[in-house]
């Protein structure tokens, strides 16, 4: 059987606090130690992840904003060069008209010109007709028949 006495179960009780002292001391604190030190790296990798989730999350909002502004300014370019070349093109037009318009009154005052021109000319061959008619009647003494031109 079992011999029981006190001094066998004070010492093992004696062995076994001093066993769970160095347990405690050598074995527990270190990897507690080691298990909180690993809790604070996750945490603060965990921090970390959040604070990088916070500026991407910014830079993409920031990126929107500039895309948009980019496409609203982009819009503007193309409605002010289209305002650009319509007023352009209606210049060319203006010009074009003027410049047509001008041609024909310079070509209306050329005909006139030309047809003052020849009426003269017309007058001056007919004043010359008259004259050497005039001449022939004299020449003839009078006698002008009409139908034979002498």
């Amino acid at each position: 059987m079992i011999n029981i006495s006190l001094t066998t179960i004070v010492c093992t009780v004696i062995d076994l606090l001093i066993l769970t002292a160095l347990l405690k001391i050598f074995l527990f604190k270190p990897v507690m130690n080691a298990i909180n030190e690993r809790e604070a790296r996750i945490k603060n990798q965990f921090d970390q992840a959040r604070s990088k989730e916070a500026e991407a999350d910014q830079l993409k909002q920031e990126y929107t904003e500039k895309l948009e502004h980019a496409s609203k300014t982009a819009e503007e370019i193309v409605i002010q060069a289209r305002e650009r070349a319509n007023l352009e093109r209606d210049q060319i037009l203006d010009n074009a008209r003027k410049t047509s318009e001008q041609m024909i009154e310079k070509s209306k005052k050329s005909a006139e010109a030309e047809r003052k021109k020849v009426a003269e000319d017309a007058q001056a061959d007919i004043a010359k007709l008259a004259i050497a008619a005039a001449r022939k009647i004299i020449k003839s003494g009078g006698n002008y028949d009409a139908k034979s031109g002498e």
